[in-house]
């Protein structure tokens, strides 16, 4: 190996300086490298523990949030619990405080809905008449309390249960079946239903709703109303039974003078045909039936200050032209404010009556005159045979009238 010279020597070592050197500059850099990247490792992971720490205060926030919902679902929200996640000003917080919100609000419509419920339920129960809830396949989903108590049982026990399962209420079931099967949206009938062993009449009206997947049916109790109706025809028969084949005249007639209804007896009367050719041709009452020119207002003037004229008795004509005497029972007929509706009456021929009356009279008068005559006869044959007109008539027969008149 060559030895080097002194000046070689002194290059190496200068080159060895330069480059330890340079060696110790860049240590100083690296460490100056390394306390800075220490430093940002050092921030970051402080950062990251910061926002580790923020992430799990989130998670537990939202975890807060889910909670809530779960316990609107079990019905134990509390609001308090979201206060403190409503309070941040993120898109969390924003969402907590509409959640709340919301939830408040849904309480509310179900404190609304429920007292609405509790509201008509009690409607519903108090109403006079049966009312039932039923689904498309004919099946009760409920009834109110007037329906079941009407079957002693509860209203329970109506649902699920199909609408003929009741004895009795055949002509319900048959009712509500034809109007399922039919395209009409509402109905309503009278129907027959045996009630507790006691026939019961019925008006019943439905009405669909959820498009057609269920009805609801009202039944209104007409029993007395039907009874009643009943009742009245059976009157209207028997009245109209009487109206034709009564003796006695009975009629109808307008406050402006003109007959509504006269029976077959009343034509006769009158000397009519038929009830109809009097209706026809009487047109004023007033100058074509009354002699007396102002009869018929006359009774009509009674009629209102007593609302009714008994045993008026008058002369009529017929419709001949005859007159012929007849007595009158009539009243006015008005409405519930009192507005006069029409005359009704009924009248008897008495003109036979009045004849016996009159030729009675006579028979009367006569005995009067024939009694007073004989009474005047037994009066003077009692002076006559007095006492003292005996004497008197003895002093008369010796009286000298000469002498009297001179005297």
């Amino acid at each position: 190996m060559n030895e080097l010279s002194r000046e070689e020597l002194i290059a190496q070592i200068a080159d060895l300086n330069r480059q330890l050197t340079e060696i110790n500059e860049e240590k100083a850099d690296l460490e100056i490298m390394m306390e800075t990247v220490t430093e940002h490792a050092t921030y970051l992971e402080n950062q990251i523990h910061h926002k580790n720490k923020q992430l799990q205060s989130y998670i537990q926030q939202v975890e807060k949030l889910t909670d809530a919902a779960a316990a609107v679902e079990n019905n134990s929200f509390e609001p308090r619990k979201l206060k403190q996640v409503a309070a941040r000003e993120d898109e969390l917080g924003h969402l907590a405080r509409v959640f709340t919100q919301m939830v408040q609000t849904i309480k509310t419509r179900e404190q609304e809905l429920a007292t609405a419920k509790e509201q008509l339920e009690a409607v519903l129960n108090a109403v006079p008449g049966s009312i039932s809830w039923i689904d498309s396949e004919g099946l009760y989903i409920g009834v109110n309390s007037y329906l079941a108590e009407s079957y002693n049982l509860s209203p329970d026990a109506f649902i699920g249960k199909e609408i003929g399962f009741l004895k009795g209420r055949s002509d319900f079931a048959n009712f509500m079946r034809q109007f399922l099967a039919s395209p009409q949206e509402s109905a309503s009938q009278i129907v027959e239903m045996w009630v507790n062993d006691t026939m019961k009449y019925y008006l019943m009206a439905a009405q669909k709703y959820q498009q057609g997947n269920a009805t609801v049916s009202v039944g209104i109790d007409v029993t007395e109303r039907k009874r009643a109706e009943e009742a009245l025809r059976i009157a209207e028969e028997n009245y109209r039974s009487i109206f034709e084949n009564a003796l006695e005249g009975i009629f109808q007639s307008s406050p402006e003078g003109r007959y509504i209804s006269v029976n077959p007896a009343m034509a006769r009367i009158y000397g009519y045909q038929s009830p109809e050719e009097m209706m026809a041709e009487v047109k004023e009452i007033s100058t074509q039936i009354y002699v007396e020119h102002n009869g018929r207002e006359e009774l009509q003037n009674l009629m209102a200050e007593y609302g009714e004229v008994k045993d008026w008795v008058s002369q009529v004509y017929r419709k001949d032209g005859s007159k012929i005497w007849v007595e009158e029972n009539t009243r006015a007929v008005r409405d519930r404010y009192g507005k006069l509706l029409y005359y009704e009456g009924i009248v008897e021929d008495i003109t036979q009556r009045k004849q016996e009356e009159e030729a009675l009279k006579r028979q009367l008068q006569e005995l009067r005159i024939e009694i007073d005559q004989q009474k005047r006869a037994r009066e003077v044959a009692e002076i006559t045979q007095a006492d003292y007109f005996q004497d008197l008539q003895a002093e008369v027969g010796n009286l000298d009238l000469d002498e009297f008149w001179e005297n």
